[in-house]
């Protein structure tokens, strides 16, 4: 019974660090996409933006605003990001459940006027070997008093 338990246990291992790899490997894939983003965002690149998101995007703004993905687009020649001087992003969670991932963090940007922090969450879903953002859901971080 002992050899047995040893035998399980030594042939589990090599089959946990494979996916361990696979899962790290799609966490970088995501990371570099959620950089990609970022820097779209801040320099208004709308052919990026076209290439990174769902034709279904669904987007929800820090002040509950509601948006598709030719809404987003169009909405971003009155956005502040791609006017702050910084625009960064922190405290990445990414999770993955089958062929969709789930990232988590905190954006701030900095500049006159535009100096502001929000916790967001977006999901990468991956269809025909690609990812796309498919969701994104911004909360504003209010400074306490």
């Amino acid at each position: 019974m002992k050899h047995t338990v040893i035998m399980l246990v030594l042939c589990c291992l090599p089959t946990a660090g494979v996916m361990q790899t696979k899962n790290d490997r799609r966490g970088e894939e995501i990371l570099r996409l959620e950089d990609q983003w970022r820097e779209a965002q801040q320099r208004n690149d709308k052919a990026a933006f076209d290439r990174l998101l769902s034709p279904d995007l669904t987007f929800v703004g820090t002040s509950g605003s509601f948006r598709n993905k030719s809404g987003f687009i169009a909405s971003r020649d009155t956005s502040w990001i791609p006017r702050a001087e910084t625009y960064t992003s922190t405290e990445f969670s990414v999770r993955f459940y089958g062929e969709t991932a789930i990232v988590t963090g905190l954006g701030a940007t900095t500049g006159t006027g535009v100096t502001a922090k929000a916790r967001f969450t977006h999901v990468w879903a991956k269809s025909k070997g690609k990812w796309l953002l498919v969701a994104i859901q911004r909360t504003e971080v209010v400074p306490n008093p």
